[in-house]
């Protein structure tokens, strides 16, 4: 594996609390519409995205990237976000469950964390959005992003995080990889999905960043998310020891 110096070593989880989050990270063609169960709890600080339309940081810091359909999408103050299936963060916002993950991330490794959102937001309605996913695959689209990064050459890792989508990656992480260089870069992949395991999309990040180190990353189904801290950390301090390994 290519040597990372630059990954953060404090793996020191300090969520106390547990962290629910709206579940738009569905597998889209597959994943049946069924509501979950709702919860409502304070809002992690940690889950609050760059939501200025760019991050601008600091010099060798990592980044915590992620999509989530909760971030782009047109919806009313009471709707579901994604298919009747949600769980809430506070009485009203709602979180994706990538989302989740990385606001787990970013407390244990500290960096920034930046949301991936869409020009035009995905339709409300659960079948539109897998009909429109499926056709956006089917002919290799890259939607267009309302969000960007500014000054990528100042991280040397990059987390990056996203829902399963038909066992392939979302279009929007698509356009996100192809708009910048990642030449000597340490690309982490985190994924949630509703059962069916990451499929391809590791090889395919692989495929989209060939100057980049990706490493193998963490999967997790979205049922077990709000629970995910410990799995989580235990992902977090291996790749800890494989980078002191490949350091001596």
């Amino acid at each position: 594996m290519k040597k990372s110096t630059t990954i953060p070593l404090l793996l020191i989880l300090v969520l106390s609390m547990t962290l629910l989050a709206a579940c738009d990270d569905n597998r889209t063609e597959e994943l049946p519409n069924i509501a979950a169960s709702q919860s409502t709890l304070p809002v992690p600080p940690v889950c609050k995205p760059v939501d200025d339309g760019q991050t601008d940081r600091g010099p060798g810091k990592a980044l915590i990237v992620y999509f989530t359909k909760v971030g782009s999408i047109s919806s009313s103050e009471d709707a579901d976000a994604v298919s009747g299936a949600s769980l809430r963060v506070g009485d009203t916002s709602k979180a994706g469950t990538t989302e989740v993950i990385a606001g787990m991330v970013q407390a244990a490794v500290g960096g920034d964390l930046f949301r991936i959102e869409t020009v035009e937001p995905y339709p409300e309605d659960y079948q539109s959005t897998v009909k429109q996913a499926t056709e956006e695959r089917r002919a290799g689209d890259k939607p267009s992003l309302k969000t960007k990064v500014n000054k990528m050459d100042d991280y040397d890792v990059v987390y990056l995080g996203y829902p399963i989508w038909g066992m392939s990656l979302p279009a929007p992480l698509v356009s996100f990889l192809s708009e910048y260089d990642f030449s000597g870069k340490t690309i982490i992949p985190f994924c949630t999905h509703a059962g069916y395991g990451p499929g391809q999309t590791v090889s395919a990040i692989r495929e989209l960043v060939p100057g980049a180190a990706v490493l193998d990353g963490f999967e997790i189904e979205r049922t077990k998310v709000s629970n995910a801290e410990e799995a989580v950390s235990a992902w977090l301090r291996e790749i800890r020891n494989e980078t002191r390994a490949d350091a001596k």
